[in-house]
């Protein structure tokens, strides 16, 4: 897993896009083909993720791990691309749309993960503050069980144990929805 930050990309106070844009263009041109067929789409996406990066390094927490942060930047500029894409072709040509989205997307998948994303959330909100903080250290920002035991001044095997606890409780809530999770 990569765990360059973005001060890693820094120099001097200059922030290096090109770069980050050497070391992550192949991983998120990936990501977005994934969800974009067509090719002019899919490099302005591309495009769009290392201009905001680039455009917003100076706001963001220097220590903040870079991978997961350009995925969610991709993430959100995919959803702004199909919005784009809907409102243009549902004045011009509703069938494009239609074709383009169920090629590229599941939509019953899409509503599957925005409600279990939903079922975590809850759930997280029900947490003490220690093990939401341990949960999200893990889950969002990537970080290592021994990053987060030297950081919250415990054992690696109590971050252990409270992350296996989380893990069956969002287990256990998904499954009372009717939602599998993982094994």
């Amino acid at each position: 897993m990569d765990n360059k930050t973005i001060a890693d990309f820094q120099n001097n106070n200059n922030f290096n896009i090109e770069l980050v844009i050497q070391t992550y263009n192949p991983y998120i041109y990936t990501i977005v083909k994934n969800y974009i067929s067509n090719k002019e789409d899919i490099e302005e996406v591309l495009s769009d993720v290392f201009m905001v990066i680039w455009k917003n390094y100076q706001k963001v927490d220097k220590n903040i791990k870079i991978k997961p942060y350009l995925v969610g930047i991709t993430k959100n500029l995919i959803k702004k691309k199909y919005r784009s894409i809907y409102i243009y072709h549902t004045i011009e040509n509703i069938e494009y749309y239609e074709n383009e989205l169920t090629n590229s997307i599941d939509i019953n998948t899409l509503v599957e993960e925005n409600e279990k994303s939903k079922i975590i959330s809850e759930t997280l909100d029900n947490m003490k503050e220690k093990e939401k903080e341990i949960f999200i250290k893990f889950y969002y920002k990537s970080e290592k069980i021994k990053e987060i035991s030297k950081e919250l001044n415990i054992s690696e095997g109590k971050v252990k144990v409270i992350l296996h606890r989380l893990r069956k409780s969002v287990r256990k809530k998904l499954k009372e929805r009717g939602y599998s999770y993982g094994k």
